[in-house]
């Protein structure tokens, strides 16, 4: 059954849609989580979560903290827009090609942010959130508060603003990366808004750092092309709390943590 979120922040969407794959026994398909601000969040509830994780670092190794998941869609530390003006895009661009070798070691397939700065297009490699900024740019330089009609679909980069992450006849993977497959930013009312489609979600491991990371994405999106921010809205084909698959943390567990999540949000300013 499908289900639906909308909320204020990322504490409270993911909680909220964790609680709702919880009591809904684990799993669900076409989960949409929408997000006002995803820019924003309660940061015990981080804390709450970044610790259940490092208790499962240290007997597997194999779950990364919120900020880790996170940088892997935008690395924030590199975008400097108050200190470095309008160099500060490509100054991100340039920093994700020089840490490009080191990234690759660790996942032979590349990043998030790599597929969206550097598509390895048929003749060389294409940047398609430089693409994004820029028809949005020319959108607002031209008075248009609204740009449904940039959206095509599934096409090429160069030929849309959506951002495709899935290479066709390369990523063959039923599981890992990439799990994310679209991004979709959409004008309307003057504000930038941004749909994300995963095809999987693993919602302890994964998800709220995805929505960090994307709250990222669309806020460089937003501020590069002159607009405000909008929503995110993330829609997971298939999500699972990991309860009960391979390599799952347990019921027990799962609804422990989501009580902590909860009392962390009702103890937050």
């Amino acid at each position: 059954m499908a289900i639906s979120i909308s909320e204020k922040d990322v504490s409270t969407a993911w909680v909220a849609a964790l609680d709702a794959l919880v009591t809904g026994g684990g799993d669900a398909v076409n989960l949409t989580v929408a997000i006002a601000d995803p820019t924003a969040e309660h940061e015990g509830v981080r804390r709450v979560l970044d610790r259940f994780i490092n208790e499962r670092r240290r007997a597997k190794g194999e779950v990364e903290r919120v900020s880790t998941v996170a940088n892997t869609l935008f690395p924030s530390s590199w975008y400097l827009p108050e200190r470095l003006g309008p160099d500060a895009a490509e100054h991100l661009y340039e920093l994700e090609r020089v840490a490009r070798p080191v990234s690759r070691r660790r996942n032979p397939r590349g990043t998030y942010s790599e597929r969206m700065v550097a598509w390895p297009a048929p003749a060389k490699e294409f940047n398609q959130l430089d693409q994004v900024v820029r028809r949005l740019r020319s959108a607002r330089e031209r008075g248009h508060r609204r740009g449904h009609e940039y959206e095509v679909g599934l096409v090429t980069p160069a030929d849309e603003v959506a951002v495709p992450v899935l290479v066709a006849g390369k990523d063959r993977y039923t599981r890992g990366f990439p799990c994310l497959s679209h991004l979709s930013f959409s004008l309307l009312h003057g504000a930038v808004s941004l749909l994300a489609v995963y095809r999987s979600h693993d919602f302890i491991s994964r998800a709220y750092g995805n929505y960090l990371g994307l709250g990222r994405v669309l806020q460089f999106v937003a501020h590069e092309s002159g607009f405000p921010a909008g929503e995110l809205a993330c829609m997971s084909a298939s999500a699972t709390a990991e309860i009960n698959r391979g390599g799952s943390f347990g019921h027990e567990r799962v609804e422990a943590l989501l009580d902590d999540c909860q009392s962390a949000l009702r103890v937050s300013p």
